[in-house]
């Protein structure tokens, strides 16, 4: 996609998002992404095919595949979408821009779908492994842990799930860049206690005297709207969720929860108070779940790393001639993003993962709600850790950020990128002054900041070599570390076992905290066979798909070589040594290291 000729992008700042980044339109590359998409389909084919156990509900037995997906192939809605989106490409880019506008071709599939084997509520804890595929074994591979996952959704082990909450995203939460946790310290307390009332209580005063109080803070979904599915609501609740940490072992238990949203007032639930019961406190570690989910979906992984990186590479291409300093070090990690993100808002009810968010409007509403305010480089790991106050010595017990290892992750990664990106700048610019002569580069950032540009927010004047290798470095972390995401292990058996990562709830009402339900009225708010095999889609395409390009070349570390000279080349070669060492140490014993790929590819 790669070229010399400007991008169109859409209207956003005339829609009235005057804080989204801009959303650049390449009309050449959607139709290869189309395809692209639609091999990817079939490659994963057989992997659904794998869901082939046998499960009893509601007194029908049937294959795992047919009470996800019923009769219809899998991807029928999908198939259509892309034939309609095909379509649509011999419009004009106004055109298209104005379908976006209006949802025209964004169609909604809110028909009500009655009571069929996709839309019922599992009844069983145990029945959850229904999404785990037998081609590749991932069965086999979550057998051991299903006990352990079946309790978090099981109201008679309660204790169980209060206990997981918080090491299910400090581990598995890395493909969502799941950086939320906040430190909360007494001089900060005060709007916490507000927000809580009577609820609150001495003992978290202390645990912040201590420094051992945290929040989760997902107050920004309580505008969403709920929404109709296959006949079925899907609710995002907007949750604060206050934990405690144990100051030797480092573990977090969440004491309070708030749960807002829809047409509901906010209630409050407290794990050791005699106004909240067991069930119902189940119940709202499921709706923070739900929130942490749909942020991780939609703001940290496509906000921090689809969006802000794609509004960078339109400008970049705009800006900078091929052969360009900084167009050569980004431009081999360039490709497939700008159009993916335009077949995903084109087609979003048969792209996007079930979440409540049903159109791409809704979603392009809530990521100017979330970048009001937000600078480019806060979204990088080492800076958001800051803001929220956390250290390495907070998580810390024997190793490194042992407490919370998807943050040692995600930062190994930022210092592997980081090492890379210097060595080049160092080349190519020997000195400072060499930076401040580059009127291209000037002018890269100015566009990117304009506000009819990239409207992207603190970026620096590009009067240092500093300057310059924080926005570069920024960069290439984004698409790097998005290779995370297509991994086996970080979808399975974790993620594919969909009530540890619930995109939605599937009944709007928020339970009374004093009220008391069994295991099985628990489950009708959670994901149902319909929306659990929704999701799988979404899974299935990042990890049992091979990449379009993979970032360790399959001849080896030292082919295909980016640059021109040796000391930039051997750069990329020690970063490339540095995924090969990750995934060993994630995927052992597997040959996943060529599934990491080199550019954002969905």
């Amino acid at each position: 996609m790669a070229g010399t000729h400007a991008f169109h992008h859409l209207p956003l700042r005339k829609l009235g998002f005057d804080n989204a980044p801009a959303v650049p339109v390449d009309l050449r590359g959607m139709p290869d992404t189309l395809v692209r998409l639609g091999v990817k389909v079939k490659q994963y084919e057989q992997a659904l095919q794998g869901l082939g156990r046998m499960y009893t509900i509601r007194g029908t037995t049937n294959r795992a595949y047919t009470f996800l997906y019923g009769d219809q192939p899998p991807d029928a809605k999908r198939a259509r979408a892309r034939e309609r989106l095909r379509n649509f490409l011999h419009h004009n880019p106004l055109e298209i821009h104005a379908a976006l506008a209006a949802e025209k071709i964004s169609e909604q599939d809110d028909a009500p779908a009655g009571h069929n084997l996709t839309t019922v509520s599992l009844e069983d804890p145990r029945q959850w492994s229904m999404s785990w595929t037998t081609l590749p074994d991932v069965y086999s591979l979550g057998l051991p842990h299903l006990d352990e996952y079946a309790a978090t959704v099981d109201v008679d082990q309660v204790g169980k799930a209060t206990e997981a909450f918080f090491p299910t995203i400090a581990n598995y939460g890395r493909s969502y860049n799941l950086l939320l946790t906040r430190k909360v310290r007494t001089a900060d307390a005060g709007p916490w206690r507000d927000l809580f009332g009577t609820a609150w209580t001495a003992d978290l005063d202390a645990a912040a005297e201590a420094g051992l109080l945290y929040v989760i803070d997902l107050r920004i979904y309580e505008t969403l709207e709920t929404h109709t599915v296959a006949g079925a609501p899907r609710f995002t609740p907007g949750t604060v969720t206050v934990l405690v940490q144990d100051a030797v072992t480092k573990a977090m238990t969440p004491e309070l929860i708030r749960v807002a949203g829809g047409d509901n007032q906010p209630k409050i639930f407290a794990r050791q108070s005699g106004s909240t019961t067991s069930s119902a406190w189940l119940y709202a570690l499921q709706a923070a779940k739900v929130s942490v989910t749909v942020y991780g979906i939609w703001l940290g992984h496509v906000y921090q790393w689809h969006l802000v990186t794609a509004a960078m590479l339109m400008t970049m291409f705009d800006t900078l001639p091929p052969g360009h300093p900084a167009r050569r070090l980004l431009e081999p990690q360039s490709s497939f993003l700008i159009p993916f993100d335009d077949v995903l808002l084109l087609q979003w009810t048969a792209a996007a993962p079930p979440t409540s968010i049903s159109s791409s409007r809704e979603f392009l509403e809530l990521v100017d709600r979330y970048a009001d305010g937000r600078g480019f480089f806060d979204d990088d790991p080492t800076v958001q850790l800051e803001h929220l106050g956390v250290t390495e010595s907070d998580f810390t017990t024997a190793e490194s950020w042992d407490g919370f290892p998807i943050v040692g992750d995600l930062l190994s990664i930022w210092n592997a990128t980081g090492r890379y990106v210097d060595t080049y700048v160092d080349h190519a610019y020997p000195a400072d002054h060499d930076v401040r002569a580059d009127r291209q580069l000037a002018q890269w950032i100015a566009v990117s900041a304009d506000p009819d540009g990239g409207n992207i927010g603190g970026l620096p004047a590009m009067d240092s070599k500093d300057a310059l290798k924080r926005v570069l470095h920024s960069l290439i972390y984004r698409i790097t570390a998005h290779g995370t995401s297509r991994l086996y292990r970080s979808a399975n058996p974790v993620l594919t076992f969909v009530a540890n990562f619930p995109p939605c709830l599937q009944e709007p009402t928020i339970p009374d905290p004093a009220e008391s339900f069994d295991t099985r009225a628990l489950h009708r708010f959670l994901p149902n066979t319909g929306t659990i095999g929704e999701m799988l889609h979404f899974y299935f395409i990042f990890w049992a798909t091979p990449p379009y390009v993979p970032f360790v070349p399959l001849e080896g570390t030292d082919a295909e070589l980016f640059f021109d000279d040796e000391t930039s080349n051997d750069a990329l070669i020690e970063l490339r040594e540095f995924v090969i060492d990750f995934v060993e140490r994630h995927e052992p014993g597997t040959s996943q290291i060529w599934q990491w790929e080199r550019n954002i590819e969905l």
